[in-house]
């Protein structure tokens, strides 16, 4: 009989949230069901059979998952300017999702991490307070886990984008330098390579394939990327298109600029590494070494001062 009061509330909970969400999720689910008749406009109509064929994931995890992000995401009081932030974070770290979903996916694993974590503390047999700061400590977690990791793959992506610079570049001036135009030579290069950096030169030459002025296409690529070396290639080239210049010279002089300063980059970086060495070296070698060295000397050192 103790059970059936919260077991009764949790229901109530539960039926009130699920209220909420589809009177609020309402509109926007109706918008997104007409955005998706019309993608599907024009296109063949699956098979039963290679639908049977997808994995359980994909046939229903991934709907449902993407479904309950959509209705939460919906009903998540966010301002345009942290919108905006949020959705510029998203394409630099090559994230194609809406910052909606993001956010209520964050939202899912720090109350998920919330609950396992009061959890553990309710089979330990902990107080209640000691509970309270189980879940306190989980909610921490997943808060720290979500806002650190997104930081963390932005800036792998931006070193990954550094380094695959000046060779992307070479290949441009190159191509240029065979015969080809710029669009020409930025379509091939991504068609035979790969990368971070290919990924967001791809988009780019879809957008001007499309219909977008070069320019604007560039600049978007520039944002997306969030790098100086990036935005003086894309002035550079933006630039020389206005004015008339040699395409080619252009991209000769961004790529050498580009490779002196990765080149100067590796250099700082092993620069470094002996300044970061020692911390390993004070902690973990050094008490090692005392310890052979002087290891042997201790019984006698404590038989002299006993003896005194």
């Amino acid at each position: 009989m103790k059970f059936i009061l919260p077991f009764s509330s949790a229901v109530l909970v539960f039926c009130i949230v699920v209220m909420l969400l589809s009177h609020t999720g309402k509109r926007t689910i109706r918008l997104n069901k007409r955005l998706e008749s019309v993608k599907e406009l024009g296109q063949k109509p699956k098979d039963e059979l290679d639908a049977m064929n997808l994995p359980f994931n994909e046939r229903f995890l991934k709907p449902m998952l993407t479904r309950l992000l959509g209705y939460i995401g919906s009903v998540l009081p966010m301002s345009k300017k942290s919108l905006k932030r949020l959705t510029d974070q998203l394409s630099q770290a090559g994230i194609r999702m809406s910052a909606r979903n993001y956010a209520a996916m964050n939202v899912l694993i720090i109350l998920g991490l919330t609950i396992i974590c009061g959890y553990i503390g309710i089979l330990l047999k902990k107080p209640p307070l000691i509970v309270a700061l189980f879940a306190l400590g989980g909610f921490y977690a997943g808060y720290a886990l979500r806002r650190f990791s997104l930081t963390s793959i932005i800036t792998k992506r931006k070193n990954a984008l550094q380094s695959q610079m000046p060779e992307v570049l070479d290949l441009l001036s190159v191509s240029v330098s065979a015969g080809l135009g710029f669009d020409q030579a930025l379509a091939y290069v991504v068609s035979k390579s790969e990368g971070p950096l290919i990924d967001e030169l791809y988009v780019a030459q879809q957008e001007i394939a499309l219909g977008r002025p070069r320019k604007d296409a560039l600049k978007r690529f520039a944002k997306r990327c969030n790098i100086e070396e990036i935005r003086l290639f894309v002035s550079a080239v933006v630039q020389a298109d206005e004015l008339g210049i040699s395409m080619q010279n252009v991209l000769t002089a961004q790529a050498q600029m580009i490779r002196t300063a990765h080149k100067q980059r590796v250099e700082e970086a092993a620069m470094k590494i002996p300044i970061k060495l020692l911390i390993p070296l004070v902690l973990f070698i050094f008490p090692v070494i005392f310890i052979i060295l002087l290891g042997p000397a201790i019984p006698t050192i404590l038989q002299t001062l006993g003896g005194l």
